[in-house]
């Protein structure tokens, strides 16, 4: 590979030409019904425009792998000249999409471990798949001192995924309040649809628009997600893990286990009942602007919580530790109450001249309009149960675990979120008070690092804030010390 120089697949000239006359078609469509001739007229010319246009860029454009860097060099009107050492390379992953199949090619995408420009690889480079392939090997050899596994599909993994495993993660993993969302507007559909009569064809046009949401909330996610995550495969060779899944878009990625920055175990409110989990990680240069779903590589999908905490210790063994965690003081929950009380009066406010004059016009009436006038002051009741709900629920629920190599923050009300961290992947900690936090005595630190979608917060919940210091005096001890790696962090 030293000194090779390439051009990538020609087929990229389609792939691109696609994309942009797909975005064409889009704004003749927005800007209204035009004259056929016009139309067939300008997508020709525009066609003849972008394929050429395509073509000089490809034509121009060459790949260079050295022993030290790969160089990708355009010498078109706007020279292009760009270097990636591979000592900055983060992870170098295989991505193919319906296209790649179809001509035979493999997608080779280069990403550096750098918050600047997370979500897309800094080099997306097309290749006929056997050439991707030992490019691939090649790189990876380089990066992480041994070959990739012959034969990755068939490497024996800790855990196995069935089918019905990607169909579970599939429905449970979406977010309890997206999955409220896409059940309300199934609810009013079926509503609609029940009240609705030949005559009155607004309501029945109301009833497919909130089914139409339905599926565009709920179902299509759900969807996404089993197409991304099936033949979910991943394993651990040394310091490096191994992600494949895929259907219609195959996936492949590796990345090293020091490129973590923070790993989380997560589960929706219906996947705890099941007691189920899935394990995400924090990882910079992982991310693609050609994948969809999760911006953060998924290394276990929703588990039973014994498989979750054997492939912790087999799969990042570095990210566990003996934990004692902290619950959140008395003054806390005093905080979260007077919130919460402080939000249910201002919804009181606002909501009492609405109610009254609800109540004033349709009182009087009997059926569903009489029972309307009650509706408003009935969906504040509600509402002021669900902020002192939250309140309860966010006292009871937020922990801190401060060890010597990594500490843990546990948050969340319907959804629930273990994150594992480790010091030496902090690039600042934020411990802010308010006026009302002050008078309880406690604080909110916020931990900003590298993550796949740039700088990630994670806050913590209400601590004393001599508690949540510890953290920053803790990473300033570790530089102090020696023992802190800043090019952990990438920088």
């Amino acid at each position: 590979m030293s000194g090779e120089s390439l051009r990538c697949h020609p087929t990229v000239i389609v792939e691109n030409s696609l994309r942009i006359m797909f975005s064409l078609a889009v704004v003749i469509f927005v800007v209204g019904r035009l004259d056929l001739a016009i139309v067939a007229g300008v997508c020709a010319a525009a066609l003849v425009v972008v394929v050429l246009f395509n073509y000089r860029q490809w034509k121009m454009t060459t790949v260079r792998f050295s022993d030290t860097d790969v160089v990708v060099q355009r010498d078109t009107l706007f020279k292009l000249k760009k270097t990636l050492p591979y000592s900055k390379i983060a992870a170098v992953n295989v991505n193919r999409g319906v296209l790649n199949r179809l001509f035979g090619t493999s997608k080779l995408l280069i990403n550096i471990n750098s918050g600047h420009n997370a979500m897309a690889p800094e080099a997306s480079l097309t290749f006929r798949q056997d050439v991707a392939d030992r490019l691939r090997d090649e790189m990876s050899r380089r990066l992480y001192d041994h070959e990739l596994p012959l034969e990755e599909g068939k490497t024996e993994t800790l855990v196995s995924f069935s089918p019905m495993d990607v169909v579970i993660h599939s429905l449970f993993s979406v977010p309890t309040s997206q999955s409220l969302l896409g059940a309300a507007f199934l609810v009013n559909s079926v509503f609609d649809v029940y009240r609705s009569t030949v005559a009155e064809m607004e309501t029945g046009g109301t009833a497919l628009a909130s089914l139409g949401m339905f599926f565009l909330v709920q179902v299509v996610p759900s969807a996404m997600q089993l197409f991304r995550y099936y033949n979910f495969r991943v394993f651990r060779r040394g310091d490096i893990i191994y992600l494949q899944h895929g259907l219609v878009r195959t996936y492949r990625a590796s990345f090293p286990v020091s490129k973590i920055n923070a790993v989380r175990v997560k589960s929706t409110f219906v996947s705890r009942l099941m007691h189920r989990s899935c394990i995400e990680a924090e990882v910079v240069g992982i991310a693609s602007s050609d994948e969809s779903g999760s911006p953060r590589p998924v290394i276990c999908l929703l588990k039973d919580d014994a498989t979750i905490q054997k492939l912790l210790v087999e799969m990042v063994p570095e990210f566990v530790y003996e934990q004692r965690p902290s619950r959140q003081p008395e003054g806390a929950k005093a905080v979260l109450l007077l919130r919460a009380a402080i939000a249910s009066l201002a919804l009181a406010a606002v909501m009492v001249y609405p109610s009254i004059v609800v109540h004033g016009q349709y009182s009087s009436q009997a059926g569903a309009l009489g029972a309307a006038a009650y509706a408003l002051p009935l969906l504040t009741a509600l509402a002021v149960l669900a902020f002192f709900y939250a309140a309860h629920a966010s006292y009871r629920v937020r922990e801190l675990d401060l060890g010597d190599d990594l500490f843990t923050f546990v948050n969340g009300i319907l959804d629930r979120e273990t994150v594992v961290m480790s010091y030496d992947k902090v690039q600042m900690v934020w411990v802010a008070r308010g006026p009302i936090a002050r008078r309880f005595g406690v604080a909110k630190g916020t931990v900003y690092m590298l993550a796949s979608t740039g700088t990630k917060r994670i806050s913590s919940g209400l601590f004393p804030e001599a508690q949540l210091d510890r953290i920053d005096q803790t990473v300033m001890e570790r530089i102090a010390t020696g023992k802190y790696d800043h090019r952990l962090n990438g920088i």
